[in-house]
């Protein structure tokens, strides 16, 4: 896929994953407040129909107290009545007229007083009801459900009862029910003695409960015993909820009367221009996404654009031509990876040139080297023609010596490969401390313990003599009462070669032996020049990082240097 179908997918997979999160947040969002605000402004319905109601019904309650507690009136008549023989030959005597008549005026003159009050009525038994006009229930009907109510409740507060239908009596009301509202009348023994009605108009509370509700609203107020006091349609509030979609339902408990308000609001009539205004941000939120997208094409192609000829010209360098040039036309990342580009090319012929002249240089200097092959052999030769003289002149003790010496030379003439036995690399190193003790400059004496097992595996030549020799350059005891040893074992542990190479001298310190670990190149007086770190890397070279050597030491005891090597067949292969 080229770069610029990359950018692209990426760009735009960001801007329409952005822009979905966008809009659910959104969609989310709106949808959240719009049921907040519906929830707030059902309540608010609610609570504006219940106050309304519980002004009234203060009002209402205030009245019937002020009947109930007027002692001249109200109480004194009713406790006549009630505690009194009303009746002579089956007619109601004088005093049962006279008390009637006290309630009546005092009723009579309190009619009308509350517009929203269509009657009043005192019941003192079920036979002595007086009412100011024609609104009254059957009277020993009406006196049983008062008695149901609750009694304590009805000496401190009004108590509503369930509407009843007039039967087509409504001269004073707008309406074919009433609702009574009850207040016991207490004497001073705090007992009933009789009660209250206050008829409220039906008509009223419907006004009252639906004015404020918006069109196709339902709205139901249920007392404490699940009777239905008001409801602007025929249907149960149950049978709302399990039918009507979209709808807000609500619903509040008056503790004071023991009602119960239920609502179902329409939703569209307060949330459609909320929704209208979300779906016109949604279509706002996939303009811009689509002008965004339609922008990154128009930006990335330009962009890529300049990237494309960049890299065609990179193929033409790929393929030899390192004459190209790219133009630059900006001073942004593309124009300057265009001037690196060109600084680069530039850099690649000069490169090019120099490593065509290196080559040439190697192939004159190993010309010469193999020119100068004649050079070992020559001292060879002579070397051997020393030592036939000196059997002629029974000079005997220098055919070792030069025979030692002739024997390393001849080693390191057929270094061809960089792996040999352990065997022939301790010859080699025989062929050294022979040398060595000819010297006549140390004193000391080799112990070698090597399993005959070990003597066939394939080691790095020349890495056991530089260890040696150190041993001989700087591992000698210093005190002269003490002979000069070097240790020398080999053998095989846990898949392992061994090799250890150790002293009796005067020990290093861990300064020392980092110093030597160190140290790549040996002083010109060595041997071959060969330090032990160089030792070192040529095992890690050809064997991995796993294998290698290490010193341990004790200062004034010994010194050693420990071999860990893979065990290398004969029958292997190493190049």
């Amino acid at each position: 896929m080229k770069i610029r179908n990359k950018i692209l997918l990426g760009v735009l997979t960001t801007l329409l994953l952005s822009g979905i999160a966008i809009t659910a947040i959104w969609y989310s969002t709106s949808r959240k407040l719009s049921d907040t605000y519906l929830e707030n402004i059902s309540n608010s319905t609610m609570l504006d129909a219940y106050h309304a109601f519980e002004y009234l019904l203060t009002d209402t309650s205030y009245m019937a107290t002020l009947i109930a507690t007027n002692q001249a009136n109200i109480i004194e008549p009713v406790e006549y009545l009630v505690t009194n023989e009303l009746k002579v030959n089956n007619q109601w005597n004088q005093g049962y007229l006279d008390n009637k008549r006290t309630i009546m005026n005092y009723i009579g003159g309190l009619n009308g007083y509350k517009y929203y009050i269509s009657g009043i009525a005192v019941a003192a038994d079920g036979e002595c009801i007086f009412s100011t006009s024609y609104i009254i229930q059957d009277k020993s009907k009406l006196y049983e459900e008062v008695l149901k109510l609750d009694q304590e409740k009805l000496k401190k507060s009004v108590v509503m009862m369930e509407p009843f239908h007039l039967e087509a009596r409504k001269s004073t009301v707008s309406s074919d029910y009433i609702v009574p509202a009850v207040r016991g009348i207490v004497n001073d023994d705090g007992q009933i003695i009789g009660y209250v009605i206050l008829y409220f108009d039906y008509g009223v509370i419907d006004k009252m409960f639906v004015a404020n509700l918006p069109k196709n609203s339902y709205f139901q107020v249920v007392n404490e015993h699940g009777s239905i006091i008001f409801a602007n349609e025929e249907m149960g509030m149950d049978e709302i909820q399990k039918g009507k979609k979209g709808y807000a339902y609500n619903t509040f408990e008056a503790k004071n009367v023991g009602w119960t308000f239920y609502s179902a609001i329409p939703s569209s009539f307060y949330i459609s221009e909320i929704q209208k205004t979300a779906l016109l941000s949604c279509i706002v939120i996939v303009a811009v996404i689509i002008l965004a997208c339609l922008n990154s094409i128009f930006v990335v192609s330009k962009m890529t654009t300049e990237i494309t000829v960049l890299s065609e010209q990179m193929g033409k360098v790929s393929e030899g031509d390192f004459n190209i040039q790219y133009e630059i036309k900006s001073g942004d990342e593309v124009g300057q990876m265009g001037y690196a580009f060109n600084h680069m090319v530039v850099r690649i012929k000069k490169l090019m040139g120099k490593v065509a002249e290196e080559e040439r240089q190697k192939h004159l200097n190993k010309m010469a080297f193999l020119q100068a092959q004649i050079n070992p052999h020559f001292i060879s030769n002579v070397l051997n023609n020393v030592v036939w003289m000196a059997k002629i002149q029974h000079a005997d003790n220098l055919v070792p010596l030069v025979n030692s010496l002739n024997f390393m030379l001849q080693n390191v003439m057929h270094q061809e490969k960089d792996l040999i036995r352990l065997q022939d690399e301790l010859e080699y190193l025989d062929y050294y401390l022979t040398i060595m003790e000819y010297t006549g400059s140390y004193d000391f004496r080799i112990e070698k313990k090597v399993d005959e097992d070990v003597l066939p595996l394939y080691i790095p030549r020349f890495i056991l003599q530089p260890i040696v020799e150190n041993s001989i350059s700087h591992g000698m005891p210093m005190d002269l009462s003490r002979e000069g040893v070097i240790r020398l074992s080999a053998y095989e542990s846990e898949g392992q070669l061994i090799v250890n190479i150790e002293d009796n001298g005067e020990g290093m310190s861990s300064v020392q032996i980092e110093n030597i670990m160190a140290n790549k190149a040996q002083n010109g007086k060595s041997f071959n020049g060969v330090g032990v770190s160089n030792v070192n890397e040529r095992i890690q070279l050809f064997l991995g990082k796993d294998y290698g050597l290490h010193y341990e030491s004790e200062i004034g005891k010994y010194t050693r240097c420990v071999f860990i090597l893979p065990i290398i067949k004969e029958e292997e292969t190493w190049d």
